[in-house]
């Protein structure tokens, strides 16, 4: 597939990564049976996994800088802009509404945020900043809603609980969850949110690191400068997310201040590591795998997501029981002498592998579905 000369090939690859890693972690064959490397942390501390929910926001604002910017050169106008923003940010809300109530039998009590929900949010707000501010505004914005959240998390009383905590169920987002939303939260935890309505204040921070990042990468003067600031500022935002654990745990789950910091600086980290191989050394043999999601994220995680809800309706009836094409498709795997856990593995690589081919299609015939 062509590209354009100057587009940045490693933020494509970062990107697909990240989506290639989310479907993965969210489609295993069976949920009894994971790689601990595979699974979220149960509350504080963080594991490959909790890094790519906010790897795939930061690429989104890194990605927005490039975008808006340049439309903006162009000469669109801002009320352009602002109109395409909202429609996508809408669509996107929209998507996770969709993915939320599939196949639309409890509509009543349908979950409202989401991981879509929260992209489109991070999205809007990002965009808006981007078009009608200064990049200075974005600096001052990021840290006041990093400080922000660790005050009200940390030192707010929780109604009904007493003194502030970040225990699962009596922190002060879980009771504003209640709150707000009620039942329309996970079914999972019933009494809290991991995509809730606090927690989103810090996740719109990742956003704006990722546009920082992008709006010093692209005003660096050379490649070893753009190098540069991607790794040494990376480092810095990791050493200061784990100085800031010490006393605001790292929790993927509340999205604290710590860990937008400690994730956006591997995010930029990593990144400056696939711009090192792409774009600087230009070895791209590996990367049409990566391409291929990276041009339509949306595109392969919604489908994923709807996917394997059908995957789980389909009944199959085998020596007189009942079970679902997905527990199926597992006795299956194991059949093949594997333990359960390499089989609920295999059936994660297959189903991912399954959306490769989809993407790797379109990849080549230039479909890029634009929202």
């Amino acid at each position: 597939m062509p590209t354009s000369a100057n587009r940045i090939i490693s933020l494509d690859i970062f990107r697909g990564l990240t989506i290639m890693a989310m479907i993965i972690v969210n489609t295993p064959g069976s949920w009894s049976f994971s790689y601990p490397i595979l699974r979220h942390s149960v509350w504080n501390g963080c594991t490959p996994t909790d890094l790519v929910f906010p790897f795939f926001i930061f690429a989104m604002g890194f990605s927005a800088v490039l975008s808006i910017s340049k439309r903006l050169a162009k000469g669109v106008s801002k009320q352009e802009l602002l109109i395409q923003l909202l429609r996508r940010s809408a669509i996107i809300f929209l998507l996770g509404l969709i993915v939320n109530s599939f196949p639309f039998n409890d509509l009543a009590n349908i979950r409202i945020p989401g991981v879509l929900q929260r992209i489109a949010i991070v999205n809007l707000i990002c965009g808006i900043f981007l078009i009608y501010s200064d990049i200075k505004v974005i600096w001052y914005m990021s840290a006041l809603l990093l400080a922000a959240y660790w005050a009200l998390m940390a030192l707010v009383h929780v109604p009904g609980f007493g003194p502030s905590n970040l225990e699962p169920t009596t922190n002060l987002a879980a009771w504003l969850d209640r709150l707000l939303i009620g039942k329309h939260v996970w079914m999972y935890t019933k009494l809290y949110d991991p995509e809730g309505i606090l927690s989103t204040l810090p996740a719109i921070a990742s956003g704006f690191i990722g546009v920082l990042a992008g709006n010093a990468f692209i005003k660096a003067d050379d490649e070893r400068g753009k190098l540069i600031q991607l790794l040494v500022f990376g480092n810095i935002l990791i050493l200061c997310g784990m100085a800031w654990g010490l006393v605001f745990p790292i929790n993927k789950q509340l999205w604290t201040s710590s860990y937008v910091l400690y994730s956006s600086g591997l995010a930029m980290v990593v990144l400056g590591i696939c711009y090192w191989i792409a774009d600087i050394k230009r070895i791209r043999q590996f990367s049409p795998p990566f391409l291929a999601f990276g041009t339509n994220p949306i595109t392969a995680y919604f489908g994923s997501e709807i996917g394997i809800i059908v995957i789980g309706m389909i009944q199959i009836t085998t020596s007189g029981t009942k079970l679902s094409l997905y527990d199926w498709l597992f006795v299956q795997y194991q059949s093949f002498g594997l333990s359960p856990t390499n089989a609920s593995l295999l059936g994660a690589l297959l189903y991912t592998g399954f959306w490769l081919l989809v993407v790797g299609i379109m990849y080549r015939r230039q479909v890029i579905v634009k929202i």
